[in-house]
């Protein structure tokens, strides 16, 4: 699923796919366009652990509805009041990661020289 020729979007609506995939049903374009406004706050790493979670406690051959989605997005935040701050903190969070990955890591090691 992660080429180097896959635009954010459509990994994002890959991601969003797996949900008809998992249950047998062909993928409805006009759906998936319903999907994708509904969710579209939600960043690609968040949905892929949503979608996840969400696979696995379907309990029925049906494409959970959008709200089913955003509870999982919410579970997997800690079930905040302001969902939209959890978001938020989220990226802020990820973003903190790569920079001590990707900018900071190179610099402790000229230090350690």
């Amino acid at each position: 699923m992660n080429t180097d020729y896959e635009s954010p979007m459509e990994e994002w609506l890959a991601v969003l796919a797996e949900l008809w995939t998992a249950v047998g049903k062909p993928i409805e374009e006009d759906r998936l366009k319903v999907y994708q406004k509904a969710l579209e706050d939600v960043p690609l790493g968040l949905l892929e652990l949503a979608i996840k979670r969400v696979i696995q406690e379907n309990d029925y051959q049906v494409v959970p509805v959008p709200g089913v989605i955003w509870a999982a997005v919410k579970k997997e935040l800690g079930n905040p009041y302001d969902v939209k701050k959890a978001i938020e903190d989220w990226l802020d969070d990820k973003w903190y990661m790569l920079i001590n990955k990707y900018i900071k890591q190179p610099v402790e090691e000229k230090k350690a020289s």
